[in-house]
């Protein structure tokens, strides 16, 4: 059966549905779940002064803001993430993007990260289902960590919802398989090598679940000889310099992405960790050597 392929470009990066059905029916199911992708990068944005996120940072210090069960939701996995990293994984950490310019190739001065450390604070945010407060001026929220993984998520759900059985969600390499190929065949997936992001180090075939991968050279710069990428320390401001790359399998995008990005932030101690969350992985530390179960 022919495949069929929807691109576009939404959370700063490129995204293809790849599925296999009726023709008709696909181009109508992509809208709608192309249409739920842009809704999401809609409602949390930190680049649009009318998304919710926006809102709530920008009533930091000044009221609480009203949020919906989707928000708390998301908001209920930030707390599990942050309680699972023993703090280094903290949604109010993406201020820190003010003085890390990847593009500069400057660093930040430890005077100027001293500024805003203060302002990263997760466990003092006031919040329930129906309301959050961001209890300093100038805090902020970001769902930066695991908003594409989540978006993914859900355009498979409106595809299954619609009927669509065998195809793939792909927003910028987080992976979510909505099912088989229609001869039953998985998804040959390549894990890109670090080293050289435009190739693959390896392969995976996936029927089912999710990938995602979290890694140095997604944003970077390079100083002195030392590369900085743009995963930072909740505790420190400076970023993390023990893995290239985590790549992680799991039944959701969401926890794909989020498992990866927490090894990613327990450094040394990530792959042990990640081997008690019984998933699979492969995780590449900056000397090239490879730790997998795959």
């Amino acid at each position: 059966m022919t495949f069929h392929q929807h691109t576009f470009t939404a959370m700063a990066s490129p995204c293809k549905f790849l599925l296999q059905g009726d023709s008709h029916h696909i181009k109508q199911a992509c809208l709608k779940a192309q249409a739920e992708v842009q809704r999401i990068e809609e409602k949390f944005s930190r680049y649009r002064q009318d998304s919710l996120l926006q809102t709530i940072n920008n009533n930091a210090g000044i009221k609480a803001t009203k949020i919906d069960e989707e928000t708390a939701g998301l908001l209920n996995y930030a707390k599990l993430c942050h309680q699972q990293s023993d703090g280094l994984f903290d949604i109010t950490s993406g201020i820190l993007r003010q003085v890390w310019d990847f593009k500069s190739n400057t660093l930040p001065t430890e005077q100027t990260l001293q500024t805003l450390l203060p302002l990263i604070n997760w466990s003092s945010v006031q919040w329930d289902h129906h309301s959050i407060f961001l209890p300093q001026k100038k805090m902020e929220i970001d769902f930066g960590g695991f908003g594409k993984e989540y978006a993914a998520d859900r355009a498979a759900e409106v595809f299954l919802s619609l009927g669509i059985q065998h195809g793939l969600v792909d927003l910028g390499g987080d992976i979510r398989i909505i099912g088989d190929k229609t001869d039953e065949s998985g998804w040959n997936i390549g894990i890109r090598d670090p080293q050289q992001p435009e190739l693959a180090i390896s392969y995976v075939t996936l029927h089912q679940g999710a990938m995602a991968t979290s890694g140095h050279y997604e944003r970077f710069m390079i100083v002195d000889g030392q590369r900085y990428c743009h995963i930072l320390k909740a505790n420190t401001g400076w970023p993390v310099n023990h893995w290239a790359s985590v790549t992680v399998l799991a039944p959701q995008c969401l926890v794909a992405g989020s498992l990866a990005t927490l090894t990613m932030l327990a450094e040394k101690d990530g792959v042990d960790w990640l081997q008690e969350q019984e998933v699979s992985f492969l995780a590449i530390d900056n000397q090239g050597e490879k730790f997998s179960n795959l």
